[in-house]
């Protein structure tokens, strides 16, 4: 019997309620769709679906829901742009929902016919929405979740990242002292520009290039040719990655699961909860990432003495000045403004007068900021040379500067003293205003987390966590599910399906293996690295499966090609730091992002734990000696007892532990899937079926499905729902 299939599409405008409308289809259409999940010809592919085009004929119902969109000329027609929230039902129960996008439609002797549209499985979608947006797009709107990170930058503030981190609480960043973990965000121990070393005696420092500057963290004072202390600059923040899927969720209406206990996304599951992407946007140190920002004042809210008229236009913003002759006299009004200022803190600032209606700089003043009281005039006046008349000033101060350090200026106290001059002569005092910032004005280094995380798509960004840890994702309701692969399998169900299958049609193939399968993470450009890789003329971190892998015990090679899963992710080796004097091993590790050459490097995005410890004394030019430290780690562990989830695709020798610790990503995540297909037993049956309607409507990608007593995976479902015959692609449990 054939089914009723139903189509419907969104008709209710942006922000109102979903208002579904029936579109009219063609009696001898025919849907069919190809569900797949993890397909062992493509084991990378994330955000799997299905979409279907289909076409449905140019009914005065479908006219009306397409708004004749083969008219042009029609103003506020349909917004073909635009994809449509649609659903698609079967005999009157819900099917698939997801979103219809109206292509193009067909026309005889000059009268449309049919409308062609595609239909997208939800999870598709996701492709969709985020198109070619980057990460540092996930604050280009109010109130975006991510700019809650901005942070004034100091000493202090960086110190403290460096040793505890920092909790977002109640949108503001508060230390993280009496956690265990990194928090939030974190300064770990990578440096984008100096090379560090450990020399209790302080001895001469490693052999490098003359010009690199190499710093002993082993005391805060040294030579000039061997600088001591760390250097805060050299440091950047990392951010936990669970606050980018936060980001992504504000930026673009969606939700993924994380409360579960099998939703990878959760705050429970350490393996992605304590992972971090450094904030590494420019080569080098800090210094370029950080903008210094500046406050402007207009000066325009004075109360005028007894005694003196108000200048001011009707704007209340503006200043006449003029210069006038009547009655055989010339007159000149202009204007003085004294600028008082007392700042805090170290650096160079700027004192600026901008005239807003010009857009001319009337005068500037160059002072440091070293605490001592400035005053500087400034005047308003016509300019002379253009005759007699009136000019109208709209003055702006600006306060600014290059470079402040790492202190910032702050301007405590700040008065405007206007007078008003008469012909050559003072009239009297006009007016003060008198400005007190708090703490809330002034010139500081400011670090914009969203502008400085690295470039990188967000759906590059997404498909790279998808590929670490073979993760796939599905609808439930509203809320995108995420799992990894074998958890997703673990929570499906089982189906005898032995009375639907046709017995007279069934092929057995075998399940074209791959010869080759590379796991990779983007080229390595660091020092350490690229030398380890010449040194073992192996790649850190990497994974490459094929014949010869001890997890396939067939010494025959396999004709299937090369298949790579390859991630928008570098991996850097850290190197744990030995004392120099008598060579023992140090509780601290770090990263330099150097290339071979020694130069600093910007690399493509890096991604790792942060582990809080408890170290050896580390000292920093300013002075203070540091019992804790956030270090960075491929390793999710504090100690070699316990080993942890790695982020290396192989078996890698630990830096820090320098142990083999084999909870690899592979053998962890990918291991359950791919090593059975190698297996000599495995087969790729296909199999003909009419499937009964409440099992298409129930059937879910993970379930096993029994066919005379064997249990099979799902690789895919080809079926035309509205016959309910299908195409069913499986491999047999092993």
């Amino acid at each position: 019997m054939r089914r009723e299939v139903e189509i419907y599409i969104n008709t209710a405008g942006f922000g109102e309620t979903v208002d579904y409308s029936r579109l009219d289809v063609f009696s001898e259409e025919s849907v069919n769709i190809t569900n797949s999940i993890q397909d062992i010809r493509d084991i990378a592919k994330v955000f799997t679906d299905f979409t279907q085009q289909f076409s449905v004929p140019a009914s005065p119902s479908n006219n009306i829901i397409f708004k004749h969109y083969y008219n042009f000329d029609i103003i506020g027609g349909y917004d073909a742009r635009v994809k449509r929230e649609a659903l698609i039902k079967i005999n009157g129960e819900d099917y698939k929902k997801g979103f219809l996008s109206l292509n193009s439609v067909s026309m005889k002797n000059g009268v449309a016919f049919a409308y062609k549209a595609v239909f997208y499985g939800k999870t598709v979608n996701l492709n969709l929405i985020f198109g070619d947006d980057e990460l540092d797009d996930l604050a280009s709107y109010s109130n975006a979740y991510l700019s809650d990170f901005n942070q004034v930058y100091t000493a202090p503030f960086a110190q403290t990242g460096f040793t505890n981190g920092y909790n977002l609480v109640g949108g503001n960043l508060v230390s993280n002292s009496s956690s265990t973990t990194a928090g939030d965000l974190c300064y770990p121990f990578i440096s984008g520009n100096s090379h560090y070393y450990y020399d209790s005696q302080h001895n001469v420092g490693p052999g490098l290039r003359e010009d690199v500057v190499s710093r002993n963290v082993a005391t805060s004072s040294g030579s000039t040719q061997h600088p001591s202390g760390l250097s805060l600059i050299d440091l950047k923040p990392a951010i936990r990655l669970y606050h980018i899927i936060l980001g992504i969720e504000d930026k673009y209406g969606i939700t993924f699961s994380k409360n579960g206990t099998n939703d990878f996304f959760s705050t429970s599951n350490a393996s992605f909860y304590e992972l971090y992407l450094w904030l590494h946007r420019e080569k080098g140190d800090l210094s370029s990432q950080i903008s210094i920002s500046s406050f402007e004042l207009f000066l325009n809210q004075y109360t005028f003495a007894t005694g003196f008229s108000d200048p001011r236009s009707n704007s209340n913003t503006e200043l006449v000045a003029s210069i006038l002759y009547e009655d055989g006299d010339e007159t000149e009004i202009y204007y003085e403004y004294v600028i008082n200022v007392t700042p805090s803190g170290s650096g160079v600032y700027t004192l600026e007068l901008f005239d807003s209606v010009s857009g001319e700089v009337i005068g500037t003043s160059e002072h440091s900021g070293d605490g001592v009281a400035v005053s500087r005039t400034f005047t308003l006046r016509k300019d002379a040379f253009s005759g007699f008349g009136t000019q109208v000033f709209s003055p702006i101060l600006r306060v600014k500067t290059e470079n402040v350090g790492i202190s910032g200026i702050q301007v405590n106290g700040f008065t405007v003293n206007v007078n008003i001059l008469e012909g050559g002569g003072t009239s009297g005092y006009a007016a003060t205003y008198t400005f007190n910032s708090g703490g809330s004005n002034g010139i500081f280094a400011y670090l914009n987390v969203v502008d400085n995380m690295p470039k990188m798509k967000v759906i590059d960004f997404l498909t790279s966590i998808f590929k670490m840890f073979n993760l796939t994702a599905f609808y439930d309701g509203e809320t995108i599910k995420v799992r990894t692969l074998d958890n997703f399998y673990a929570e499906g169900t089982s189906h005898d399906i032995s009375q639907y299958i046709h017995a007279d049609k069934h092929t057995v193939d075998k399940a074209n293996i791959y010869s080759r399968i590379d796991f990779e993470y983007q080229q390595a450009s660091t020092f350490a690295i690229v030398n380890s890789n010449e040194i073992t003329n192996d790649e850190f971190g990497n994974e490459r499966l094929n014949n010869s892998s001890s997890s396939i015990s067939s010494p025959l090679a396999f004709d299937g090609g090369t298949y790579t899963v390859k991630l928008g992710f570098e991996h850097v080796m850290y190197e744990r730091m030995t004392d120099q004097e008598d060579e023992t091993s140090t509780t601290i590790q770090w990263g330099w992002m150097a290339s071979k050459d020694q130069n600093p490097v910007l690399g493509r995005p890096l991604v790792f734990y942060c582990i809080k410890l408890d170290t050896d004394t580390i000292y920093t030019t300013g002075g203070d000696d540091l019992d804790q430290y956030i270090r960075p780690a491929n390793t999710l562990t504090t100690a070699s007892a316990t080993k942890l989830q790695t982020i290396h695709f192989g078996e890698e020798t630990d830096e820090y532990f320098a142990e083999i610790n084999s909870n690899s990503l592979f053998n962890n995540y990918y291991f359950n899937y791919i090593i059975p297909i190698y297996n000599e037993k495995s087969r790729l049956s296909k199999f003909e079926a009419t499937l009964p309607l409440r099992l298409v409507t129930k059937l879910q990608l993970n379930d096993k499905l029994i066919i005379s007593g064997r249990t099979y995976k799902i690789n895919s479902i080809q079926m035309n729902i509205n016959t309910g015959k299908a195409t069913l692609e499986l491999i047999n449990e092993v």
